[in-house]
């Protein structure tokens, strides 16, 4: 029992390390800026497809309550950017922000980002991850849980907020930058 929690903390420790192989500094912080700025109109489009879905599925935010107005930080382990998710229906908003900035948030989730995509397509148990300690969430978890079970009940997909064609199962990816290796991930 006592070796299996030193284990959990050991993987939580190493994943601060293992989860920012992206040049730390001046230099880290102007690669982060850079990659929000290149990749601004994928968070506008983003922005409209939430909103899109606000629009034919106002349940969906409904369901949300108080989380509504949550800003929920989503951290793909090892890129230089995040998104700051504030799912406030017809105002609901998607920004990207530098990893390395601490951004005001009420909750923060990271995970690899295949990780990430296969939970939000619906191919993954979110529950499963969080305690393989694969997802890692910090802050109001009543809000990211009010967020996960608002998405289940609707029994909606990657591609539902995303204006693309059905999307097939996501195969996993290498490690890399993208997915950094850790002890104990999933292979």
């Amino acid at each position: 029992m006592m070796s299996d929690f030193l284990a959990r903390r050991g993987r939580a420790v190493s994943r601060g390390i293992a989860a920012h192989p992206w040049p730390r500094g001046p230099v880290g912080q102007g690669a982060a800026r850079a990659a929000c700025l290149a990749l601004q109109p994928a968070a506008l489009m983003l922005t409209a497809s939430l909103r899109r879905l606000a629009r034919e599925r106002p349940d969906v935010f409904e369901r949300l309550g108080a989380a509504r107005q949550a800003r929920i930080l989503i951290c793909p382990a090892g890129l230089p950017v995040a998104f700051l998710v504030c799912p406030d229906g017809d105002r609901g908003s998607v920004r990207l922000v530098p990893a390395s900035a601490p951004a005001a948030c009420e909750a923060r989730i990271e995970a690899p980002l295949d990780l990430l995509l296969q939970l939000m397509q619906g191919s993954e148990d979110g529950d499963a991850a969080f305690f393989a300690a694969e997802l890692w969430i910090e802050g109001e978890t009543a809000s990211v849980l009010s967020l996960r079970n608002a998405i289940e009940e609707a029994e909606m997909t990657l591609a539902d907020l995303l204006p693309l064609p059905a999307l097939p199962p996501l195969p996993p990816l290498p490690p890399g930058p993208w997915r950094p290796a850790m002890a104990g991930s999933r292979s």
